[in-house]
């Protein structure tokens, strides 16, 4: 009676040691994100919500992006982003100064990750672009290893979804 039983407890256990499996995108050495990050390619994928077929994609790589543009994570979770454009669905905006030079922009942070969740709390941003949020973004992190990170960011209106994934080498 009693090994009857003990099969039955394990029958019932065996599915929930299967259902406890851990969840592949979660980052579980966070001090790999630290370094700088050299962008390389990014995808934006826009959704129209009240247009037929809709959607919208953009892909920039190689050339659009210079040596400002980047993502420095520091050990004490301060991050630091140079941008040399704004890249949007639309097309890429050089940042210039009032006399028509390409300048660089930035924004300091303070970040946390949580699994595969990257928080970032600006601390601040030059220029502020009329669609800067004012509080913590997150972003997933797609992939993380020592050569590699892909954030992925996704930002829902009441007309659009627009998801950008940024992808990052690490800087030598």
């Amino acid at each position: 009676m009693k090994a009857k039983c003990l099969l039955i407890l394990l029958a019932a256990l065996l599915p929930n040691l299967y259902s406890c499996k851990k969840d592949n995108t979660a980052v579980t050495n966070s001090s790999l994100i630290e370094g700088k990050w050299f962008v390389n390619k990014i995808v934006i994928h826009q959704a129209l919500f009240t247009v037929v077929n809709g959607n919208k994609d953009t892909t920039y790589t190689g050339s659009a992006f210079n040596t400002n543009d980047y993502f420095q994570f520091n050990s004490n979770h301060t991050a630091v982003e140079s941008f040399s454009a704004e890249f949007t669905i639309s097309g890429k905006t050089t940042i210039t100064d009032g006399a028509g030079h390409s300048v660089a922009g930035g924004n300091s942070f303070k970040y946390s990750i949580a699994g595969s969740i990257l928080t970032l709390t600006s601390t601040l941003i030059v220029p502020q672009f009329s669609d800067t949020s004012t509080g913590p973004a997150t972003e997933a992190i797609i992939q993380l290893d020592a050569n590699n990170l892909v954030l992925r960011r996704v930002q829902v209106g009441l007309e659009t979804s627009t998801t950008t994934d940024t992808y990052y080498t690490r800087g030598k």
